[in-house]
């Protein structure tokens, strides 16, 4: 049986890592990556705790989570009402934090749902843990507590040691564990400071000691641990506290941790803190964003100028962006651009009365293109992670973003935060990612890290969500799945129980080809299942997403149920023959 273990060393920087790696500082990170890989990835925006894991624990990112940041406002349920609609205000820093498994987008589902033989400790997403299998909650509230009152947070990353070695000797398939005392120190001092390299030192020891059990086990080939960070750090020399600076402007402004205001024009919601989040009036509930010029108008927050224009000419700003018809506006002290949405989905940049995201180039690009010509841009995938924040319909009218040594929190952020995150440039969005086998290439995001894990550990899973129906129109009757449920994991003997005429192989995000090379590799199980066809297709293109491309897709599915009927097909149907011999 294969089994994954993913540790999350919380706030480290890729530089860092690499250095002490070199220096051989990290030994037993060095013996894993002897017959491993390393890459950098770029992290989730915003680039701060427990949003940024969304990606490696859903294979999803904020935008598509829903959960746009630490700090967020619900504009269709807040009136105003500072007790009734306070569960329409979020903090996930505070009381509130155990909301965020709840506050995830019913659709999506963590890798704690789909692989229910796993494990999580000190994670903040829990969604589909029961308490045998969060075993360290109540530590890491106590540990948490004192890191913050004490200055003092190694004693939580011993605990993580503690729960990681017993998961380890229980044989769980999947185990998260997350390290907090590398991000701890990191703010507390610099992000390559003596207490942040001890940490990083102790976390090597506990790598070699996990490899070790591994091998005592003879599992530590079968084992897949990857060694990420959910965002990188850099030092803050001036903090601009975001929301005093409304109130100074003569905007009523409602933030944390008082969140009460009488009447506010705006309420800022203050991430990482290296970005925020403007809600325009929030005491008037409705459903959709206001435009850009909406909030530049000096009405909207009763001034007698444009607010996005003197907000982006603040050193503390590296650019504002809101919502214009066909896309976004990026607006920074040396000009304006757009942000375009084609209709063959690529994304599309182009530089109006500057070059906010100081890219060089105008360009249409896909989503992956924009990862690789922007990697070592100031702000990378930067076009990427701005359409996904607004993808979320909790995110607020205006999404600012600060400069590098800057943040927008300074009031009550005691003790005070020396290096920081959350913002879009290099520094915060740029992470490690270390594998103890070969595969990992740069560059790369970390929400690709999720579909890798799945792959290794290999949970068969049968379409749902509108899967079933497709099968339905195309005249066929889908033997495991039901209309608009999620994806379930099944096990080979389920599948073959089922008796299926034909096997319809989709792995999410592949094509026909890479669909066809993944059904060779399980050709033992498919033939154990006979089926009288077993057919590849384009997941990605027909079938993973909702749009007019499923169309598509019930075409594809009629051709390979009724080729009679439906002699032509608007993708490839790659069939494997299945070996009886097995």
């Amino acid at each position: 049986m294969n089994r994954g273990v993913l540790l999350l060393v919380d706030g480290l920087r890729p530089d860092l890592a690499e250095s002490m790696l070199a220096a051989g500082e990290l030994p037993a990170l060095r013996a894993m990556l002897a017959s491993g890989s390393s890459a950098r990835a770029i992290t989730a925006f915003p680039s701060t705790t427990s949003v940024a894991y969304l990606p490696f624990l859903t294979g999803c990112t904020p935008g598509q989570c829903n959960v746009p940041s630490i700090r967020w406002l619900d504009r269709s349920r807040y009136q105003g009402r500072w007790w009734k609609d306070r569960e329409a205000v979020r903090s996930y820093c505070g009381y509130q934090a155990p909301r965020l498994d709840q506050d995830i987008a019913p659709q999506v589902r963590s890798i704690f749902e789909l692989v229910p033989e796993s494990l999580g400790i000190f994670t903040p997403v829990a969604k589909g843990l029961t308490e045998e299998r969060d075993p360290s909650r109540g530590e890491r509230k106590f540990w948490g507590a004192v890191a913050h009152y004490a200055l003092w947070h190694q004693p939580s990353d011993d605990a993580v040691t503690r729960h990681l070695l017993r998961g380890i000797d229980h044989g769980w398939r999947f185990i998260f564990a997350q390290f907090p005392a590398v991000d701890g120190y990191s703010h507390q001092t610099t992000p390559d400071s003596d207490k942040v390299r001890r940490s990083l030192r102790l976390v090597d020891q506990t790598v070699g000691r996990v490899r070790e059990r591994l091998r005592a086990r003879g599992e530590l080939d079968d084992t897949l641990i990857l060694v990420v960070s959910d965002h990188g750090a850099s030092v803050v020399h001036t903090h601009l506290d975001l929301p005093d600076w409304f109130r100074a402007q003569g905007v009523r402004t409602m933030s944390h941790p008082i969140i009460w205001e009488r009447d506010p024009l705006a309420a800022v919601m203050v991430a990482g803190n290296g970005s925020a989040m403007v809600y325009a009036r929030p005491n008037e509930s409705r459903a959709d964003r206001w435009p850009l010029s909406r909030l530049r108008d000096p009405k909207t927050f009763e001034t007698s100028f444009d607010i996005v224009a003197r907000l982006a000419a603040e050193p503390a700003v590296a650019f504002v962006a809101g919502e214009v018809e066909g896309g976004l506006r990026v607006v920074g002290a040396d000009g304006e651009a757009d942000l375009t949405r084609e209709e063959d989905g690529q994304i599309g940049y182009r530089r109006l009365t500057g070059d906010p995201l100081a890219l060089g180039f105008d360009r249409v690009a896909d989503e992956r293109e924009w990862l690789e010509v922007s990697w070592d841009a100031p702000f990378p995938d930067a076009p990427f992670h701005l359409f996904d924040q607004f993808r979320a319909s909790r995110t607020g009218d205006l999404l600012v973003v600060a400069n590098e040594g800057y943040d927008f929190r300074k009031r009550y952020e005691v003790p005070e935060h020396k290096s920081g995150h959350g913002s879009m440039f290099r520094a915060h969005m740029q992470t490690p990612a270390w594998s103890s086998h070969p595969g990992l290439v740069t560059p790369l995001r970390t929400v690709d890290l999720f579909p890798a894990m799945l792959e290794w550990l290999d949970p068969v899973f049968v379409g749902g969500h509108w899967v079933p129906q497709l099968i339905e129109y195309a005249g066929g009757i889908d033997v495991l799945g039901l209309p608009g449920e999620s994806s379930e994991v099944r096990s080979w003997e389920e599948v073959a129980a089922a008796r299926p005429e034909v096997v319809v192989v989709m792995p999410c995000g592949y094509d026909a080809e890479r669909a066809l090379a993944e059904a060779e590799d399980h050709a033992g199980e498919l033939a154990a299942v006979k089926a009288a066809r077993i057919v590849a297709v384009d997941a990605a293109g027909f079938f993973s997403r909702p749009g007019p491309r499923l169309i598509d897709g019930l075409e594809l599915l009629a051709h390979i149920l009724h080729p009679d009927r439906v002699p032509e097909a608007p993708g490839e149907a790659l069939e494997l023959t299945p070996d009886p011999a097995g």
